[in-house]
């Protein structure tokens, strides 16, 4: 069984069929194991030959397949819900593109008088429950391991890493939607708008305020969550060693690196300019810091050495570049300028901090 997501065309392209209508390669394969007429006479050594005959066609790519035991492991980035097509990069990148078209036409969408505002409640809400869907799966993409059920014989090894451009181009999209400043937002004009369904909201059916802010910055921590996490640690440097050519491999020091100046993009102003950091983008940074600190402070007793080394190095080089625009006073508001002292009087702390490492 699959579950598809709606295939939905991109903003100017002519519409498309939203549903599979017919039956797959997938579906007439199965059919075929399981109802395939054997020859009168037949033995039972004759059944396994043909049944084997058609189980190993699995290296075909249109008959690929996974289980719910793969789906709900999350390492395969091929064995997903709700997705379509044959690259995940592909469709995600399309999904994300429609939830900013659906963002951007929702500021200059005009109302009949016999309409109520909770159309555009609506609309950003589905635009963002699809973008957090595709975020899914691009994170998949990074430390994945595709799992193949060929038999021997098929040229394809079983474990397959992700290829490390493809999980830097996961990263990038992620980045572009949910980590840099110019990342899914409403303008203010349109958040006042974003009135409920008052006639739901008396049945108990929601809220009055829709705080967009809390929601993106909620995607965000389950962003960082996922990242930033042992598993995710796990998984990238053991794919390193699936490689030939470890040169090639997508390194775990720089998916932290890519994170940090993402995150952190206000430090990598000019000298000169006025930087004003923002307060969803100072969350994000609390929380990001967090997540070092806690990993210097607390580490897990599944946390890798590898991996606590790279996070206390990128924790060292955030803080010369917090300490660094500090300096420079001018430039800053004052609500900028007491984040970026917090910040650093926390790494300083957890830096300096002495504790007992659990890492292995």
């Amino acid at each position: 069984m699959e579950y598809n997501a709606v295939n939905l065309s991109q903003p100017g392209q002519p519409p498309s069929t939203p549903f599979q209508l017919t039956l797959g390669p997938y579906d007439y394969w199965a059919i075929e194991y399981a109802y395939r007429p054997m020859a009168p006479g037949a033995s039972r050594a004759d059944e396994e030959a043909e049944l084997q005959r058609i189980a190993s066609r699995s290296n075909e790519p249109l008959l690929a397949f996974g289980t719910d035991d793969d789906s709900a492991l999350g390492i395969d980035p091929d064995t997903i819900t709700w997705d379509l097509g044959a690259d995940p990069i592909a469709f995600a990148a399309k999904r994300l593109a429609i939830a900013r078209d659906m963002f951007k036409r929702q500021e200059v969408r005009e109302l009949r008088q016999d309409r109520d505002y909770a159309v555009l409640r609506r609309s950003i809400g589905y635009a963002l429950s699809d973008a957090t869907l595709a975020v899914g799966t691009l994170i998949r993409q990074i430390g994945g391991l595709r799992t193949l059920r060929d038999f021997p014989g098929s040229g394809r090894d079983p474990l397959q890493p992700v290829q490390a451009a493809v999980q830097r181009q996961a990263l990038e999209l992620i980045a572009g939607a949910v980590l840099k400043a110019d990342g899914l937002s409403l303008s203010p004009a349109l958040q006042r708008k974003l009135a409920p369904d008052f006639q739901d909201r008396a049945e108990g059916g929601g809220i009055t305020d829709f705080a967009l802010p809390q929601r993106l910055f909620e995607l965000q921590r389950a962003v960082l969550s996922a990242l930033m996490s042992d598993t995710m640690a796990h998984r990238v440097l053991d794919a390193m060693g699936k490689v030939d050519r470890p040169s090639e491999a997508y390194a775990l020091s720089e998916m932290y690196a890519r994170l940090s100046s993402d995150i952190w993009s206000e430090l990598r102003q000019p000298a000169a300019a006025a930087v004003s950091i923002t307060a969803p983008r100072r969350a994000l940074q609390r929380e990001h810091l967090n997540r070092l600190a806690a990993a210097l402070l607390r580490p897990s007793g599944q946390l890798r050495a590898e991996a606590g080394s790279l996070l206390r190095h990128e924790a060292v080089a955030l803080l010369g570049r917090i300490e660094a625009r500090s300096r420079r006073s001018t430039g800053l508001d004052g609500e900028s300028r007491a984040h970026l002292q917090e910040s650093a009087g926390a790494l300083r702390q957890a830096l300096a901090a002495r504790i007992v490492k659990g890492a292995v």
